[in-house]
């Protein structure tokens, strides 16, 4: 049953009991309203007669005046004896009118129940009139159809209300539920229905936001598997290249074992990265870990300068490295950083230009930079470096294959990583005539937001 249906009837089941229970509380009131609405005339025109003298209402006369004013009339004689439809009288009313007092009741005359209004006489004696109850009776009749005809109409009136407000009520929920089942279908940014029920806002309210939500966490998702296939195909590269060489024999013999090395280490990257995926898939995040532990950073960037000599080719790929940089954090996050530089960098460069990998000690700790020798970036470009997909939509349409053949995600990895290790990361114009990136990582650098010291995510998502 519908949720319209379902508050219909409960409404109409309210009027209905509203109504039932407004009747048994009116019956009896009516009846009581139609006596003393019969009692009330009875009881003036006794007031009336009481002031004629007793002879008038006896006899004949009497007779004619019952007759006249349609009564039933009788009367008390001074010595107390009743006559006519004053016999309805008892012991104690007959005391009553001795003693002066009035009475109102009701009585039983001839096998029928009357009403009885009774007043004492002027001079001596009293005035008794009489109606047949059953007038009263007819004339409630009369009022309760009326009266139940009214609960009727407002019964009707309120069923109709009541389907009114339910499909008020259940329409913007409907809608909601609607858009709802559109969201499970993949389709995002759902117009959601408005409504004055502050109830059906929340609702509406909460299922926006879990729209937004799931628009975030998708293109999260997104954006991580695009980051994933990026750092995946630095060491893919450099795996190939060294592979080749080895099966055309230009490698000297006296290199294999240092070549070997650096297939290991790259395979080692690969495995890393793997093992972020599996994480991933089991823990259901979206972030890489960032394990800091004492190191020396110079054998990080020289190996990022080996493997990328090879892979680049025409580009050339040089060290700029002091003897030992010793700092505590994670080297292999340090080498996914380079790597994601180096190859923004060689993407942007032509046959001929140079990458320049730096890494010296500075007051504060650390600092790394990655210059290249290529178009470089305008000082615009440089507010808007880090910020995933706007230098891509930029050069997109400029003719610059090179310039928008990535999904610019690279910078925005490595802005998002560099924060998880606790150090800043800031893009310029480079000696050399193209961009610069230059990372500073702090002593003792606390991790972010974005994790503990044994187990932290790069702002708990890779997410552009």
């Amino acid at each position: 049953m519908s949720l319209t249906a379902r508050l219909g009837l409960a409404m109409a089941a309210a009027a209905a009991v509203s109504a039932l229970l407004a009747g048994a509380l009116t019956a009896p009131l009516l009846a009581d309203a139609s006596s003393d609405a019969l009692r009330a005339p009875l009881g003036r025109q006794a007031d009336l007669l009481s002031r004629l003298p007793l002879l008038a209402l006896t006899g004949p006369r009497g007779e004619a005046v019952a007759e006249r004013h349609d009564l039933e009339v009788g009367v008390v004689l001074p010595d107390g004896q009743p006559q006519g439809v004053a016999a309805v009288l008892t012991d104690a009313e007959l005391a009553d009118l001795e003693d002066g007092r009035r009475v109102s009741s009701t009585g039983t005359l001839d096998g029928r129940t009357v009403l009885v209004e009774a007043r004492p006489g002027r001079g001596g004696g009293a005035v008794v009139l009489v109606a047949d109850d059953s007038i009263a009776d007819a004339a409630a009749r009369g009022v309760r159809r009326r009266v139940l005809l009214a609960l009727g109409v407002g019964l009707l009136a309120g069923l109709g209300a009541a389907w009114v407000l339910a499909r008020r009520v259940a329409r913007p929920l409907s809608q909601t539920a609607a858009a709802a089942r559109r969201m499970a279908d993949g389709e995002r940014g759902v117009p959601l229905p408005d409504s004055s029920l502050p109830e059906v806002r929340d609702v509406t309210s909460a299922l926006g936001s879990l729209d937004r939500a799931l628009v975030g966490s998708e293109d999260r998702q997104r954006r991580f598997l695009l980051s994933v296939s990026h750092e995946l195909r630095t060491p893919l590269t450099a795996v190939r290249g060294y592979a080749e060489a080895l099966a055309d024999g230009v490698v000297p013999p006296e290199e294999t074992p240092e070549v070997g090395r650096t297939l290991g280490a790259e395979a080692a990257r690969l495995e890393r990265y793997v093992t972020d995926l599996l994480r991933l898939a089991r823990l259901q995040v979206d972030g890489f870990s960032v394990e800091p532990r004492d190191t020396d950073l110079a054998p990080t960037l020289r190996a990022a300068v080996a493997a990328w000599g090879t892979a680049t080719g025409e580009v050339e790929v040089v060290a700029e490295v002091e003897d030992a940089l010793p700092l505590r954090t994670d080297p292999d996050r340090v080498r996914q950083v380079l790597d994601a530089l180096v190859d923004n960098a060689t993407r942007v460069c032509s046959p001929g230009d140079r990458v320049v990998v730096a890494g010296r000690r500075v007051d504060t700790g650390v600092r790394l930079e990655v210059r290249d020798s290529g178009p470089g970036l305008t000082d615009d470009d440089l507010a808007v470096a880090f910020d995933p997909g706007v230098l891509h939509e930029r050069y997109a349409d400029s003719g610059s294959v090179r310039r928008a053949g990535s999904h610019g995600i690279g910078l925005a990895v490595v802005r998002q990583l560099v924060a998880a290790l606790g150090g800043t990361v800031n893009a310029a114009h480079a000696r050399e005539g193209g961009a610069a990136f230059v990372v500073d990582l702090p002593e003792a650098a606390q991790p972010t937001a974005a994790g503990s010291s044994s187990e932290m995510t790069a702002e708990r998502r890779l997410d552009t």
